[in-house]
């Protein structure tokens, strides 16, 4: 669940945010996490839906109602039409975004909290996350496993998920101790899950793959080869047959439960 979500309030101290879940401005940010925030990109909403067959691996880590915040930068004379109050306009509509979501140790909000995901949505730049320990003033720098810097697409800001519990997910080990869930809510009005389906193109370790059938819990793959995406003219060349190979869920994660592979050609040919 959303503990508290605001659009740019005053920069406050970190602490705060231990006892009252307050919201930060973007210095406090930069200086909580030792000097360098990481600021994303971010398109359209991901519309990827929670489909009963494929392979279901990431889920996002965001609000999507911030995703058309994330345009502002882009709306300015159409937002801001009074010439006499252009300053004070451009400040208010150019004010990062926070959400901060609870990270528990079971899927139920009065088990241990062990600290707070905090997601930043900065108008013209995108997304931006860190995770503050329970009784910290000092967040950590956290990056979700399936990310795209280019926020003229996805958005892909989706991390691996262990196991769902209605608007539950567990997640995976780092930078938080052991196994957390998040509560979320968003999931209700449309789903950020991400699904790998046959067809796909994902890159793991030195090997590029296609998907030739995603189940619930493997995925059968082969090589790519140069016409599973085709962006030049004319035809593509033949698929040249291959034997293809088995893998289940747990020979594509490593020992904490991430995904260790990428979804390939996030911004199409």
């Amino acid at each position: 669940m959303v503990a508290n979500t605001a659009h740019g309030l005053n920069a406050v101290d970190w602490s705060m945010l231990c006892g009252v879940r307050a919201l930060l401005g973007p210095f406090t940010v930069v200086a909580a996490l030792g000097g360098t925030w990481l600021v994303h990109g971010i398109g359209v909403v991901a519309t990827q839906a929670t489909l009963e067959v494929g392979f279901r691996a990431w889920v996002g880590l965001y609000d999507p109602a911030h995703l058309g915040w994330l345009e502002n930068e882009n709306r300015l004379g159409e937002l801001c039409p009074d010439p006499s109050r252009l300053a004070e306009c451009y400040e208010e509509m150019l004010r990062p975004a926070v959400s901060v979501y609870g990270l528990y140790r079971a899927p139920d909000s009065t088990s241990t909290r062990v600290g707070d995901l905090i997601v930043v949505a900065v108008p013209g730049r995108g997304l931006s996350a860190g995770f503050l320990p329970a009784g910290s003033s000092r967040a950590i720098p956290f990056l979700p496993d399936l990310y795209l810097q280019d926020w003229g697409y996805g958005p892909y800001f989706h991390h691996t998920f262990l196991n769902q519990r209605g608007n539950w997910f567990q997640l995976p080990a780092d930078p938080w101790d052991g196994d957390v869930w998040i509560d979320r809510e968003s999931e209700r009005e449309g789903s950020t899950v991400m699904v790998v389906q046959s067809g796909d193109l994902i890159a793991m370790g030195s090997s590029d793959l296609f998907v030739v059938d995603a189940e619930s819990d493997a995925l059968v793959v082969r090589a790519e080869q140069p016409g599973d995406l085709w962006c030049t003219g004319g035809e593509p060349p033949p698929t040249i047959p291959t034997e293809p190979a088995r893998m289940s869920r747990a020979e594509l994660t490593d020992s904490r439960g991430h995904l260790m592979f990428q979804l390939k050609n996030l911004k199409g040919c």
